[in-house]
């Protein structure tokens, strides 16, 4: 289950009036092996308020997450589905072509030529496939935590606590999971939130979830960024290695059986 739905879940509990603990069990309880989903469940469960709306924003961003790599997935179908189907065309096109008549068995056999378009063709699929993968490696969404701390701090206020205390209980939390500090861009965005909330009186809650959005924000459009040259990029071994593959698995073959002699 993904962490939108199971945060959501959460929060629909939380809106029903069932208990923080209460609900943390029913959705399974805390995750070890997500340490995002676990840092928010810990800092609700440290805050104890029902703190619905700020957990289905917390949802939001996860569901950013697996967005992108969902559309990775998109991205990478077409080209993978072609690549596929011309892997087998060769193999579909030899094989009409034995039952037709053309003497293919005995061409590969016998013409050297044939055997090394074969293998050049068979190492190009290869390489098409390492660099498609390696592709898709760089473009997949960066694992960060920007934002997390902002969230923490803001779930804690929403329960009540004044900002000094948030800060730091979500620290505390945040370190604990995560096994660092907060990242800088956090910890710069947090030291501003609190000059402005000192000099102005201005709610916390508000200027920590906008930032936190913010900073998620900027992780977003750099994965999306990625994204969008995945879908081009993918056409170049598509275009520079699998159809040359074609070529030398079937037509060279194909070619050298109806110009050989009988």
């Amino acid at each position: 289950m993904s962490d939108s739905i199971t945060l959501n879940k959460l929060s629909g509990l939380l809106r029903s009036g069932v208990p923080m603990e209460k609900a943390i069990q029913v959705i399974g309880g805390i995750p070890e092996n997500n340490l995002a989903l676990q840092y928010i469940l810990e800092v609700a469960a440290d805050s104890g308020a029902a703190v619905a709306n700020e957990i289905d924003e917390v949802a939001d961003i996860c569901y950013q997450a697996e967005h992108s790599m969902d559309r990775i997935r998109v991205a990478y179908a077409g080209p993978k589905s072609s690549s596929t189907l011309v892997l087998w065309l060769p193999i579909i096109t030899l094989a009409l072509s034995q039952l037709a008549g053309f003497n293919l068995l005995s061409t590969i056999t016998g013409k050297p030529v044939v055997l090394l378009s074969i293998g050049l063709g068979a190492v190009l699929l290869v390489f098409a496939r390492l660099v498609s993968q390696k592709f898709i490696r760089k473009a997949s969404p960066r694992q960060s935590f920007a934002g997390y701390y902002l969230m923490g701090v803001a779930l804690e206020t929403s329960a009540g606590a004044n900002l000094n205390r948030a800060q730091q209980s979500a620290f505390e939390i945040y370190v604990n999971v995560f096994g660092e500090p907060p990242d800088k861009k956090d910890q710069n965005a947090m030291a501003e939130i609190s000059h402005l909330v000192e000099l102005t009186g201005a709610r916390a809650g508000h200027l920590l979830k906008a930032n936190a959005l913010n900073l998620q924000r900027e992780i977003a459009v750099a994965n999306e960024i990625r994204i969008e040259k995945l879908g081009v990029r993918l056409m170049l071994p598509l275009g520079l290695a699998v159809l040359p593959a074609f070529i030398c698995l079937s037509v060279v073959p194909l070619m050298a059986s109806m110009f050989s002699p009988n």
